[in-house]
């Protein structure tokens, strides 16, 4: 999984373009390697068994398929998975699979690090490496995929990094994934965190597909938010609703505010109110998370009777409110414990 584009970055049509111009295949062609690449998922050119051998050679000589390197993996026991691997310079990617009744979602990887800092997450006091390439984003899917029992039907972009960062490669990571000749999980089972770059919204907004969407929001309060969130100092929670409100309006489906929740910071009646103002109007649903703490952070647990408290307050204001148990924390797979390996 190198910085390079490689072959497995590209989405069909441009897979189609390169192997047209570069090695003067037909345009059928380029749908067979995406499909054996994506959708059979074989790991060496060799196996693509209805290309012929001259070609396979050619493509061998030339080319290189983005296979994960698995460097370790941890199970907790709510059966959460999560994968270590190793990308061609050495980066650890981190993975996530959580298992529930009705689905089985991969947790993905956008970066290596991230550059929001966010102050109360694990991957944000890693700092900030580079950026994944589409490749490397497919590969962590294939793996997990290839250690599941089951067909994997829901993906987040909720790993390490921060998506409308890097939205080319995030673009071309979602037509990959959505391809019907490739893995072929639908947009409205993938779903987008961002910490609200309302140019961001405005772009995923723009492709085809009905992506779910979701808010890293934290609090409705702009001074709290920045507390937690340094890199929204850069864009006022105004912009970031009427970019959501667009984008709900636009594709049709509510977003999602995420909010963790955490002890004497943001989980008073003051922020559940102003969480409550921001979300009136709004086509959404709330994921209250309650705070997952992180080795060397000094930011705590709310107790059980604020978090009712809180969520009590919104049920009768807000259309759907839901206090997430995180999964994984054992492993430090849970939603903020990500980037340890980084360190």
């Amino acid at each position: 999984m190198g910085a390079d584009r490689k072959i497995m970055a590209l989405p069909r049509a441009d897979l189609r373009k390169h192997l047209q111009e570069s090695y003067g295949f037909r345009g059928f062609r380029g749908d067979q390697v995406f499909s054996w690449m994506h959708g059979k998922r074989v790991r060496s050119f060799a196996e693509m068994t209805n290309i012929a051998a001259d070609a396979r050679r050619l493509l061998s000589e030339s080319e290189r398929l983005t296979l994960p390197v698995e460097s370790g993996r941890l199970e907790a026991s709510d059966g959460t998975v999560k994968l270590l691997l190793q990308a061609d310079d050495g980066a650890p990617v981190e993975a996530v699979m959580i298992p529930e009744p009705d689905r089985l979602t991969a947790c993905l990887s956008v970066q290596v690090g991230c550059r929001m800092g966010c102050t109360f997450c694990q991957t944000g006091a890693a700092g900030f490496r580079r950026d994944l390439a589409a490749d490397e984003m497919v590969a962590q899917l294939y793996a997990l995929q290839e250690i599941a029992e089951r067909r994997i039907s829901n993906v987040v972009l909720m790993g390490m990094g921060e998506p409308l960062d890097n939205l080319p490669a995030v673009e071309d990571a979602l037509s990959i994934i959505t391809d019907d000749m490739g893995i072929c999980i639908g947009a409205r089972k993938i779903t987008v965190s961002t910490v609200g770059i309302p140019e961001g919204i405005q772009r995923l907004q723009s492709l085809e597909g009905a992506f779910g969407l979701a808010l890293s929001l934290h609090s409705a309060r702009q001074e709290t938010r920045e507390r937690l969130v340094p890199a929204a100092r850069r864009w006022k929670l105004e912009d970031v609703r009427s970019a959501l409100l667009e984008y709900a309006r636009e594709k049709g489906r509510r977003v999602t505010l995420e909010y963790c929740l955490i002890g004497g910071v943001n989980d008073s009646r003051e922020e559940a109110e102003a969480l409550a103002r921001f979300a009136s109007g709004l086509p959404c649903k709330i994921n209250l998370i309650v705070y997952n703490p992180v080795e060397g952070m000094d930011w705590r647990r709310p107790s059980d009777r604020a978090v009712d408290s809180f969520a009590e307050y919104l049920y009768p204001r807000c259309p759907a409110v839901t206090v997430r148990r995180s999964r994984g924390r054992e492993v430090a797979a849970a939603c903020g414990q990500l980037g340890a390996s980084l360190l």
